[in-house]
């Protein structure tokens, strides 16, 4: 179980918009945008699509980012705090970006990444994720992309809390220690079968 600290903040180009015409803006391939915090009025952005989905598919909605914005001198820090997809169509409709300081903590969702869940199959056990993500208290700069947790040698019937994660250094979690993470529990077909449950024991 750890963590996998972000050393260097992806990048995404943006362009100020003027609201009010979000399908204009994604026919000609800028998803719309918003950006918010330090209690500044909230600026309508544009991004383009491709750089912000290829972002996307590299886990850039789990880390700090720089925002560079046509016509600004420096890059902003932010983090994104919302992705709407459209429910049947492939694509992001909107994106929202909330600007962060170095040294401000934030709130975030940080995935979990299990490893070794093929040993639990091989004890007639089925992996059951309580939560697939978690939430954390940090500075930007150590904000994880994900969690790593290793199940290989949970037995069924045995469980991982909160408090059994080991995080980063500098990593809160906002939930109590004694929450269920994930469990190991029998397979039915085992469960539903003595021979097979022997002969799994054995």
């Amino acid at each position: 179980m750890g963590g996998n600290r972000l050393a260097d903040a992806y990048e995404l180009e943006a362009e100020t918009r003027v609201p009010g015409h979000p399908n204009r803006d994604r026919a000609r391939g800028v998803v719309p945008a918003v950006m918010y915090g330090h209690g500044t009025q909230p600026m309508a952005l544009g991004v383009e699509r491709h750089g912000l989905e290829l972002l996307l598919s590299h886990g850039g909605a789990h880390r700090l980012l720089r925002l560079r914005i046509a016509g600004e001198p420096e890059p902003r820090s932010v983090v994104i705090k919302e992705v709407q997809r459209h429910p049947v169509r492939p694509g992001v409709l909107h994106v929202d970006f909330q600007a962060v300081r170095a040294q401000e903590r934030i709130h975030a969702e940080v995935p979990l990444r299990c490893h070794g869940e093929e040993a639990i199959t091989k004890r007639a056990g089925v992996l059951q994720l309580t939560m697939h993500s978690v939430r954390v208290s940090c500075l930007p700069a150590d904000l994880p992309s994900h969690l790593d947790v290793q199940v290989a040698d949970l037995q069924p019937g045995q469980s991982i809390t909160i408090g059994e994660l080991v995080v980063p250094a500098g990593l809160q979690l906002l939930h109590e220690p004694g929450d269920v993470v994930l469990s190991a529990l029998q397979s039915r077909t085992v469960a539903a079968d003595p021979a097979a449950t022997a002969e799994a024991k054995g």
